[in-house]
Protein backbone atom coordinates (compact mmCIF):
# COMPACT_ATOMS: atom_id res chain seq x y z
CA UNK A 1 0.00 0.00 0.00
CA UNK A 2 2.84 2.36 0.85
CA UNK A 3 4.47 1.76 -2.52
CA UNK A 4 1.16 2.24 -4.34
CA UNK A 5 0.61 5.54 -2.49
CA UNK A 6 4.11 6.71 -3.44
CA UNK A 7 3.49 5.92 -7.12
CA UNK A 8 0.11 7.70 -7.04
CA UNK A 9 1.68 10.76 -5.41
CA UNK A 10 4.41 10.74 -8.04
CA UNK A 11 1.85 10.69 -10.87
CA UNK A 12 -0.15 13.53 -9.30
CA UNK A 13 3.02 15.56 -8.76
CA UNK A 14 4.05 15.02 -12.36
CA UNK A 15 0.68 16.31 -13.59
CA UNK A 16 0.75 19.36 -11.34
CA UNK A 17 4.45 20.13 -11.36
CA UNK A 18 5.45 19.64 -14.99
CA UNK A 19 2.48 20.89 -16.96
CA UNK A 20 3.88 24.40 -17.22
CA UNK A 21 3.20 27.62 -19.10
CA UNK A 22 5.28 26.39 -22.05
CA UNK A 23 3.05 23.34 -22.46
CA UNK A 24 -0.14 25.35 -22.06
CA UNK A 25 0.77 28.07 -24.57
CA UNK A 26 2.37 25.75 -27.15
CA UNK A 27 -0.51 23.28 -27.05
CA UNK A 28 -3.03 26.10 -27.38
CA UNK A 29 -1.22 27.66 -30.35
CA UNK A 30 -0.71 24.35 -32.14
CA UNK A 31 -4.29 23.24 -31.45
CA UNK A 32 -5.76 26.48 -32.78
CA UNK A 33 -3.74 26.15 -35.98
CA UNK A 34 -3.63 22.40 -36.63
CA UNK A 35 -6.62 21.08 -34.73
CA UNK A 36 -6.13 17.46 -33.65
CA UNK A 37 -3.59 16.55 -36.32
CA UNK A 38 -0.57 16.94 -34.01
CA UNK A 39 -2.14 15.27 -30.97
CA UNK A 40 0.20 12.29 -31.46
CA UNK A 41 3.21 14.51 -30.67
CA UNK A 42 1.83 15.18 -27.19
CA UNK A 43 1.75 11.43 -26.48
CA UNK A 44 5.31 10.95 -27.76
CA UNK A 45 6.54 13.95 -25.76
CA UNK A 46 4.92 12.81 -22.50
CA UNK A 47 6.32 9.28 -22.85
CA UNK A 48 9.72 10.75 -23.75
CA UNK A 49 9.98 13.01 -20.70
CA UNK A 50 8.80 10.19 -18.42
CA UNK A 51 11.63 7.98 -19.66
CA UNK A 52 14.11 10.89 -19.64
CA UNK A 53 13.38 11.94 -16.06
CA UNK A 54 13.20 8.35 -14.83
CA UNK A 55 16.62 7.53 -16.25
CA UNK A 56 18.10 10.74 -14.79
CA UNK A 57 16.95 9.71 -11.34
CA UNK A 58 18.31 6.19 -11.87
CA UNK A 59 21.73 7.47 -12.97
CA UNK A 60 21.95 9.69 -9.88
CA UNK A 61 20.80 6.89 -7.56
CA UNK A 62 23.29 4.36 -8.94
CA UNK A 63 26.29 6.68 -9.33
CA UNK A 64 25.62 9.18 -6.54
CA UNK A 65 26.32 12.00 -8.98
CA UNK A 66 24.27 14.36 -11.10
CA UNK A 67 23.66 13.51 -14.76
CA UNK A 68 25.91 16.22 -16.20
CA UNK A 69 28.80 15.13 -13.99
CA UNK A 70 28.52 11.66 -15.51
CA UNK A 71 28.36 13.18 -19.02
CA UNK A 72 31.62 15.06 -18.34
CA UNK A 73 33.29 11.85 -17.20
CA UNK A 74 32.12 9.76 -20.15
CA UNK A 75 32.20 12.27 -23.03
CA UNK A 76 34.88 14.72 -21.94
CA UNK A 77 34.81 18.33 -20.70
CA UNK A 78 34.16 19.99 -24.09
CA UNK A 79 31.10 17.95 -24.93
CA UNK A 80 29.87 18.24 -21.36
CA UNK A 81 30.30 22.04 -21.36
CA UNK A 82 28.46 22.36 -24.68
CA UNK A 83 25.66 20.18 -23.38
CA UNK A 84 25.46 22.05 -20.09
CA UNK A 85 25.54 25.51 -21.74
CA UNK A 86 22.74 24.57 -24.15
CA UNK A 87 20.69 23.17 -21.29
CA UNK A 88 21.19 26.28 -19.18
CA UNK A 89 20.13 28.51 -22.08
CA UNK A 90 16.93 26.53 -22.57
CA UNK A 91 16.32 26.53 -18.83
CA UNK A 92 16.76 30.31 -18.73
CA UNK A 93 14.18 30.74 -21.48
CA UNK A 94 11.86 28.32 -19.66
CA UNK A 95 12.31 30.16 -16.35
CA UNK A 96 11.55 33.48 -18.05
CA UNK A 97 8.36 32.01 -19.49
CA UNK A 98 7.38 30.54 -16.11
CA UNK A 99 7.82 33.86 -14.29
CA UNK A 100 5.79 35.56 -17.01
CA UNK A 101 3.11 32.89 -16.64
CA UNK A 102 2.88 33.48 -12.88
CA UNK A 103 2.60 37.22 -13.50
CA UNK A 104 -0.19 36.71 -16.04
CA UNK A 105 -2.08 34.44 -13.63
CA UNK A 106 -1.79 37.07 -10.89
CA UNK A 107 -3.02 39.72 -13.33
CA UNK A 108 -6.12 37.63 -14.05
CA UNK A 109 -6.72 37.24 -10.30
CA UNK A 110 -6.10 40.88 -9.33
CA UNK A 111 -6.54 43.03 -12.49
CA UNK A 112 -3.09 44.52 -11.74
CA UNK A 113 -0.88 44.75 -14.84
CA UNK A 114 1.33 41.67 -15.22
CA UNK A 115 4.55 43.70 -15.51
CA UNK A 116 4.06 44.86 -11.92
CA UNK A 117 3.81 41.24 -10.83
CA UNK A 118 7.00 40.09 -12.61
CA UNK A 119 9.47 41.16 -9.84
CA UNK A 120 7.16 39.69 -7.18
CA UNK A 121 6.95 36.40 -9.07
CA UNK A 122 10.71 36.34 -9.65
CA UNK A 123 11.40 36.94 -5.94
CA UNK A 124 8.96 34.18 -4.95
CA UNK A 125 10.62 31.73 -7.34
CA UNK A 126 14.07 32.63 -6.00
CA UNK A 127 12.95 32.10 -2.40
CA UNK A 128 11.49 28.69 -3.23
CA UNK A 129 14.64 27.59 -5.06
CA UNK A 130 16.95 28.88 -2.31
CA UNK A 131 15.07 27.83 0.82
CA UNK A 132 12.80 24.88 0.01
CA UNK A 133 14.03 21.28 -0.02
CA UNK A 134 13.59 18.96 -2.97
CA UNK A 135 10.87 16.76 -1.48
CA UNK A 136 8.75 19.67 -0.25
CA UNK A 137 9.16 21.50 -3.56
CA UNK A 138 8.21 18.41 -5.54
CA UNK A 139 5.16 17.49 -3.49
CA UNK A 140 3.68 20.87 -2.51
CA UNK A 141 4.10 22.68 -5.83
CA UNK A 142 3.02 19.57 -7.69
CA UNK A 143 -0.16 19.09 -5.67
CA UNK A 144 -1.04 22.80 -5.89
CA UNK A 145 -0.53 22.49 -9.63
CA UNK A 146 -3.28 19.89 -9.71
CA UNK A 147 -5.61 22.84 -10.19
CA UNK A 148 -4.66 22.32 -13.82
CA UNK A 149 -6.85 19.20 -13.76
CA UNK A 150 -9.58 21.76 -14.44
CA UNK A 151 -8.35 21.78 -18.04
CA UNK A 152 -9.03 18.05 -18.34
CA UNK A 153 -12.47 18.40 -16.73
CA UNK A 154 -13.36 21.25 -19.10
CA UNK A 155 -12.11 19.17 -22.03
CA UNK A 156 -14.51 16.31 -21.31
CA UNK A 157 -17.40 18.63 -20.45
CA UNK A 158 -17.04 20.21 -23.90
CA UNK A 159 -17.75 16.78 -25.41
CA UNK A 160 -14.89 16.27 -27.90
CA UNK A 161 -15.59 14.44 -31.14
CA UNK A 162 -13.38 11.35 -30.81
CA UNK A 163 -14.08 10.23 -34.36
CA UNK A 164 -12.89 13.60 -35.65
CA UNK A 165 -9.77 13.26 -33.49
CA UNK A 166 -8.92 9.96 -35.16
CA UNK A 167 -9.64 11.34 -38.62
CA UNK A 168 -7.41 14.39 -38.19
CA UNK A 169 -4.55 12.39 -36.67
CA UNK A 170 -4.67 9.96 -39.60
CA UNK A 171 -4.90 12.85 -42.08
CA UNK A 172 -1.99 14.58 -40.29
CA UNK A 173 -1.23 17.50 -42.63
CA UNK A 174 -4.08 20.03 -42.98
CA UNK A 175 -4.63 21.15 -46.54
CA UNK A 176 -3.79 24.82 -45.85
CA UNK A 177 -0.38 24.08 -44.21
CA UNK A 178 2.97 23.09 -45.73
CA UNK A 179 5.00 20.08 -44.60
CA UNK A 180 7.78 22.36 -43.30
CA UNK A 181 5.33 24.30 -41.10
CA UNK A 182 3.73 21.08 -39.88
CA UNK A 183 7.04 19.59 -38.75
CA UNK A 184 8.24 22.89 -37.27
CA UNK A 185 5.24 22.96 -34.96
CA UNK A 186 5.61 19.24 -34.27
CA UNK A 187 9.17 19.83 -33.03
CA UNK A 188 8.01 22.85 -30.98
CA UNK A 189 5.26 20.78 -29.36
CA UNK A 190 7.69 17.95 -28.64
CA UNK A 191 10.22 20.40 -27.17
CA UNK A 192 7.59 21.91 -24.88
CA UNK A 193 7.15 18.51 -23.24
CA UNK A 194 10.79 17.38 -23.26
CA UNK A 195 12.64 20.12 -21.39
CA UNK A 196 16.11 19.88 -19.74
CA UNK A 197 15.06 21.41 -16.41
CA UNK A 198 13.33 18.16 -15.50
CA UNK A 199 16.66 16.35 -15.85
CA UNK A 200 18.26 18.91 -13.52
CA UNK A 201 15.34 18.56 -11.12
CA UNK A 202 15.40 14.79 -10.77
CA UNK A 203 19.16 14.41 -11.07
CA UNK A 204 20.16 17.04 -8.50
CA UNK A 205 17.18 16.19 -6.32
CA UNK A 206 18.22 12.54 -6.19
CA UNK A 207 21.71 13.57 -5.08
CA UNK A 208 20.32 16.01 -2.48
CA UNK A 209 18.02 13.35 -1.03
CA UNK A 210 20.72 10.70 -1.09
CA UNK A 211 18.88 8.23 -3.32
CA UNK A 212 20.50 4.80 -3.64
CA UNK A 213 19.85 1.59 -5.56
CA UNK A 214 17.60 0.47 -2.69
CA UNK A 215 15.29 3.44 -3.35
CA UNK A 216 14.77 2.24 -6.93
CA UNK A 217 13.27 -0.99 -5.64
CA UNK A 218 11.24 0.67 -2.87
CA UNK A 219 9.82 4.12 -3.79
CA UNK A 220 8.19 4.43 -0.38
Amino acid sequence: MKRLFAVALGVLTAIGGFLDIGDIVTNAVVGSRFGWSLAWVVVVGVVGICVFAHMSGKVAAVSGRATFEVIRERLGPRMALTNLAASFLINLLTLTAEVGGIALALQLASSVHYLLWVPVAALAVWLVIWRVGFQVMENVTGLVGLLLVGFAVAFFLLGPDWAELGRQVMQQLPGHESSATYWFYAVALFGAALTPYEVFFFSSGAVEEGWTVRDLASPG
